[in-house]
């Protein structure tokens, strides 16, 4: 007869096993939700205790965490410790959590204050456990074959119930290294790759690059920061739904100051092919006009978004909203991250004073370059956008001649203290083996950075990412990126393009008193990335020169819509900067 722990997920079952043999004293589930009542009722047929606890968002929501035990003394102490309180915890309840979960306290103390550090068991017996390995521990060791017995018990299970795994998390890692690390607070987990298409709307079509079949193609994944969340049924869904009331919503009356939308209906209408509603043939233009960004959005496209989805259908033809775009032209809607706090900061802007200074910013404005988002929200997006561009490392083979991103993913999961939505609480590393650079960081801190802060709190991972040594590793610079366009009267240099906005090309004219020492007007995008240098015939006839851009990086591949920076640069130094926006 089946094991009813085959009916529960891998890892909700590896925990009631853990538990029941009393290796923990207490396991937590974290999934936002109350378990339902058929694995609820599968634990407590098998001898647990079963309690749902509400806690509290920073955001004024609650979420759900389930907790069981054999014994109600353990229950009832997390309860009367965490029930309706905020997720956010300091310092003595994780230990109180650790305790309670029932890890060694060294392991717990060392976490707590130290973070991930290394320990001869990575990569082996630390991905049984639920708890960080602290160095040198003396109480570990002792634990990892009862850890290890049970694991395979668990596979057992559910090898008897199917022979595929298709529960167990070990063959499930999406595209992702196996798990080399876990931590101690979560003693927890949920599916690493869910069926969407068990509950999918129909208008939810299928996305390119999307291997963990969430709609959404891993670059979009790291700049909405669900990379490595477990959002069921679809990353995309409401997020798609989100933006789209937000347009609903913006004000259809010009401004210069804030977001705003002008719609552009014509004759006729197109029918949607999923469902037969129809949709004006026209679109809707969203400005923002500090920014000097502007995206079109068919209605077609609308309608496909108040469904959940990105993709769109019109007459026949699959096309994509730009979601790069609209989420840097909606950016200043996206502030619910942004009360996260961040240490030395005097402004508030989610960049410490160090940061400030070494960006260009002002450490006494927030809004430095007064373009509708503060400071930090400007250089996160900056960098995100440039993380989501790395390749990925995976399968044990990393490039050895650029910089790429590894994700190591682990058995539990963590919930974000802001919004609740729950990612693997697993690492990633940036690497330039060029340099022999790296960093690394909990996978939930792209989730703040994605919306807009280095700094980042979870239930397990909490802490700040050094925003200098991450542009390091990058190799990037980010001092110019909003830079003003001006003329530097002082030292005689102009520099001006037309049209502005562009569409097919832009004619930059400039002129300088020494123009002998021109090194080119180089083209940057808002990430720091140089995309082409233009070299422009100089002429001692006449003190104004040009140059035509045609919206084409080095490679003349065509560059996509948005905001590109032109720089004179003088002798090896950059003079003055002229900001081009590209709308295709």
């Amino acid at each position: 007869m089946k094991n009813p722990l085959s009916k529960l997920d891998f890892q909700l079952a590896y925990l009631a096993l853990l538990t029941k043999q009393q290796v923990k004293p207490l396991s937590r589930w974290e999934k936002g939700i109350p378990i339902n009542s058929r694995d609820s009722n599968i634990l407590k047929r098998y001898g647990l205790k079963v309690e749902n606890v509400e806690r509290k968002l920073l955001n004024g929501k609650y979420t759900f965490e389930t907790i069981f035990g054999t014994k109600s003394r353990y229950l009832d102490s997390y309860l009367k410790s965490f029930e309706n309180k905020p997720i956010a915890t300091k310092k003595s309840d994780r230990v109180k959590q650790g305790f309670l979960f029932g890890y060694p306290y060294c392991c717990v103390k060392n976490f707590v204050e130290n973070g991930y550090t290394k320990n001869p068991y990575i990569g082996r017996e630390q991905k049984l456990l639920f708890h960080w390995i602290c160095p040198d521990c003396r109480n570990t060791p002792s634990l990892i074959p009862y850890y290890q017995k049970i694991h395979n018990e668990c596979e057992y299970i559910f090898t008897e119930a199917s022979s595929t795994h298709l529960n167990n998390p070990i063959t499930g890692l999406c595209r992702k290294s196996l798990p080399i690390a876990t931590s101690f607070l979560i003693a927890l987990g949920v599916p690493l790759i869910v069926n969407s298409q068990l509950h999918a709307d129909e208008h939810w079509l299928t996305v390119q690059d999307d291997i963990d079949n969430d709609f959404l193609s891993y670059r979009e994944e790291v700049l909405l920061g669900t990379q490595c969340f477990h959002l069921y049924p679809t990353s995309a869904d409401s997020i798609a739904k989100s933006y789209k009331t937000i347009i609903d919503y913006l004000p259809r009356e010009e401004s210069d100051t804030t977001c705003y939308a002008c719609d552009n209906y014509t004759y006729g209408h197109y029918t949607c092919p999923i469902c037969g509603e129809t949709a004006n043939m026209g679109y809707v233009d969203v400005y923002n006009p500090l920014r000097n960004f502007v995206i079109q959005v068919p209605y077609m496209a609308m309608h496909f978004m108040e469904h959940g989805s990105f993709s769109y259908i019109i007459e026949g033809d699959s096309s994509r909203v730009d979601i790069e775009l609209l989420k840097e032209v909606l950016a200043p809607f996206d502030t619910q991250h942004l009360v996260i706090e961040t240490a030395s900061d005097i402004d508030n802007d989610g960049l410490n004073n160090a940061s400030e200074e070494h960006f260009d910013m002002n450490p006494d404005n927030p809004h430095t370059h007064n373009i509708g988002i503060d400071d930090g929200q400007e250089i996160t997006e900056a960098i995100i956008e440039h993380i989501s561009d790395l390749p990925e490392a995976s399968g044990g083979t990393t490039p050895t001649d650029q910089i790429y991103i590894q994700y190591h993913l682990v058995y539990g999961v963590e919930q974000c203290e802001i919004c609740g939505e729950t990612v693997n609480m697993g690492l990633t590393t940036i690497v330039d083996p060029i340099q022999g650079t790296s960093i690394e960081f909990p996978i939930i801190s792209l989730h703040y950075m994605a919306h807009g802060r280095f700094a980042y709190s979870g239930t397990t991972n909490f802490g700040e990412i050094d925003p200098i040594e991450l542009c390091t590793v990058l190799d990037i610079d980010l001092t110019g990126i909003e830079n003003l366009p001006e003329i530097a009267e002082k030292y005689g240099y102009q520099l001006i393009n037309f049209p502005n906005p562009f569409n097919a090309s832009t004619t930059i004219s400039f002129s300088a008193t020494d123009l002998h020492k021109l090194k080119g007007i180089k083209i940057y995008n808002v990430r720091g990335q140089l995309l082409k240098t233009l070299s422009p015939m100089i002429s001692d006839q006449s003190p104004m020169t040009k140059v035509e851009w045609n919206g084409t990086d080095k490679n003349d591949k065509p560059v996509p819509s948005g905001i590109y920076l032109c720089k004179l640069e003088v002798d090896g130094k950059t003079v003055a900067t002229r900001k081009c926006l590209l709308i295709r």
